[in-house]
């Protein structure tokens, strides 16, 4: 069955001279797996990014990503150690929903611990 997944997106800005509105309105895709994983995990600042658990999850499609804590950031990306890259950063309190482009998403805190809220779907 086409088009499991509904996104609604939009983005507006209004900073002085700057003003923008984007709204494609609702994207529905197609969710061929048919597996889901997520829930809630404590992301430490470790140089060694943690790895975000991917469970059932083998081929990684849509994702959402909650940071819940109040004061602090996180980045994700992939990659551990000196080779971690973020491409994400989710500031306090901040979300983001995203198709990934690995199956083994990382993250690292920033300065202390923060509980990242998470879902990922099977592509």
């Amino acid at each position: 069955m086409p088009n499991e997944i509904t996104v609604n997106v939009s983005l507006g800005v209004k900073n002085g001279f700057l003003s923008q509105s984007l709204n494609p309105g609702t994207i529905l895709v197609t969710m061929t797996g048919t597996t889901a994983t997520g829930g809630a995990q404590d992301i430490g600042t470790s140089t060694n990014a943690e790895t975000i658990s991917m469970n059932d999850v083998s081929s990684a499609g849509y994702a959402f990503f909650r940071n819940t804590d109040t004061t602090n950031y996180l980045d994700i990306g992939s990659g551990t150690g000196t080779n971690f890259a973020a491409v994400v950063r989710l500031k306090a309190g901040e979300a983001g929903v995203f198709r990934l482009g690995t199956n083994a998403p990382t993250a690292r805190a920033n300065t202390a611990a923060v509980k990242l809220q998470y879902l990922i779907l099977a592509d």
